[in-house]
């Protein structure tokens, strides 16, 4: 998270006891990181170490874009099939939405592998930075996501 406060760290306790069979609950660890915060010991313990990251609605603050980045670099697996999976709704805007990904995303050191739009049906279409002219209806925009598939550059 952005802000590991206890009490976020709780709900998804809660959400994963309440989500998740419990066969599975032990193989589970919720551990709070501050994007870009790299040198404390689980940073240092899971470096390079996950080869799927999920990053759900979390590009709203552009100042943190850069912090993110850094952070799923960090933790990402060099293997090639490690991807980053990134979901993100536009209720803030589709500025930021672009900003993380045409900016923050490559300047950093990845690369968009996919990228579309999919509305709560299931309908995909292409990514656009805008639509109708930077006139787009707020409320057909709050019901479409941009999904994204990330990874390290080819060698």
């Amino acid at each position: 998270a952005d802000e590991p406060t206890p009490a976020i760290l709780d709900a998804i306790k809660t959400n994963v006891s309440e989500n998740i069979r419990e066969s599975l609950r032990s193989r589970i660890v919720v551990q709070g990181h501050r994007w870009g915060c790299l040198d404390t010991e689980f940073a240092q313990a899971k470096a390079n170490h996950y080869t799927r990251i999920l990053a759900a609605d979390c590009l709203w603050m552009e100042q943190n874009h850069e912090n993110l980045v850094r952070s799923m670099l960090h933790f990402l697996s060099h293997a090639p099939e490690a991807r980053i999976y990134c979901v993100a709704g536009f209720h803030t805007g589709r500025a930021k939405v672009a900003s993380f990904f045409e900016e923050a995303v490559p300047e950093l050191g990845l690369e968009v592998e996919e990228m579309f739009e999919m509305d709560a049906d299931g309908n995909r279409r292409g990514w656009a930075r805008e639509r109708n002219g930077g006139r787009e209806d707020i409320g057909e925009r709050n019901k479409w996501l941009v999904v994204s598939t990330l990874k390290r550059p080819s060698p």
